[in-house]
């Protein structure tokens, strides 16, 4: 992909009364069109399965485990999106502690895990556009009552062969991340990204691969008005995509399908492909990767290979290939520049 060269427009000189001067002001263009750093991004979901609501001592692990990983990202100037489903939402409230605006407090963004209509697809139990988009709003109501609903805009999964792009507008969420194999099930197989793509291929084992395969194709955020196709609409959704997967799973050497070692080979990796994106990439459009972090990983064990990964993403943001932002902070940036 070629890219244009970035130019510095100068906006004027604003004087003080006493005619003093204050500092230039610069905005980085891209011809006539603003250039936008490569943002970075975390996704770690409080899960469905969890048993946070009815059980307080996991409850309590999950919070140590959360606030430690702020701690470490803190460290490194990082920041953590951390996105729940009912179970943690509810232990917040039934335990007294509300960890998720703990999280918006220390800096970094919160939005609604929403594990539906994928479990009924696969047992061919379809779910209506108005079940899962109440299914929906029950998830982000929990969310909303404790950070409050302007600071909870966005829904992480809910693909199925039901429209979740209808559900998701009709339960109010602004964008979907956490975009994988399992979004594509709505879609009509002949307008799918790629012919591999079909129902029993997704249904099987695919559901959590990242779409489209090319990553590149995927970088960049986009509106949807409907699941007619995968190709960016002028009006919609905003589709927050950029998936690379488990963070402990970009090394080729790993072996494992899961719960695989966190290395530092992984972090390498990462490393590798951020820097190639950055090369390729648009610089005049919003463009994005996520890497997943589960809550589970931010163990003590994990501390070095932690510490090297922050440590490794701080010199990209300082030498100017990356900028760390929320989930929510990204997708606002978009709707800046495309109202």
């Amino acid at each position: 992909m070629r890219k244009l060269l970035p130019s510095i427009i100068v906006l004027g000189l604003l004087l003080t009364s006493c005619g003093s001067q204050t500092p230039l002001q610069t905005i980085e263009t891209t011809g006539t069109s603003q250039s936008y750093p490569l943002y970075f991004a975390t996704m770690t979901h409080m899960e469905g399965g969890f048993k946070d609501d009815t059980n307080q001592d996991l409850f309590n692990l999950h919070v140590d485990q959360l606030r430690y990983g702020m701690d470490l990202a803190e460290q490194y100037d990082a920041i953590l999106t951390i996105e729940s489903e009912k179970p943690f939402a509810e232990g917040s409230s039934t335990w007294g502690v509300n960890i998720l605006q703990e999280v918006l407090d220390r800096g970094h963004g919160v939005g609604t895990h929403c594990d539906l209509g994928f479990s009924s697809a696969k047992k061919g139990k379809e779910l209506t556009v108005d079940q899962l988009a109440q299914q929906m709003e029950e998830n982000k109501a929990l969310v909303d009552d404790l950070v409050g609903a302007e600071n909870n805009h966005g829904c992480s999964g809910a693909g199925s062969t039901t429209d979740w792009v209808a559900a998701a507008q009709t339960a109010g969420f602004d964008y979907i991340n956490g975009i994988v194999g399992m979004h594509l099930l709505a879609i009509p197989q002949e307008n799918r990204p790629d012919p591999t793509w079909t129902t029993e291929y997704i249904l099987s084992g695919g559901y959590h691969d990242s779409v489209p395969t090319e990553l590149m194709d995927r970088i960049y955020l986009m509106k949807l008005a409907d699941l007619a196709d995968f190709e960016a609409d002028k009006t919609g959704i905003v589709i927050s995509n950029g998936e690379l997967g488990l963070l402990d799973n970009q090394s080729d050497a790993q072996t494992c399908a899961t719960d695989c070692p966190l290395t530092n080979a992984d972090v390498d990796a990462l490393v590798e492909t951020i820097k190639s994106v950055n090369e390729q990439r648009d610089p005049t459009r919003v463009a994005k990767l996520t890497t997943y972090l589960p809550v589970n990983i931010f163990d003590s064990k994990n501390e070095d290979t932690l510490q090297y990964f922050f440590s490794e993403l701080q010199k990209l943001q300082k030498d100017g290939i990356i900028e760390w932002s929320s989930q929510w902070d990204i997708v606002k940036t978009y709707l800046d520049a495309n109202p």
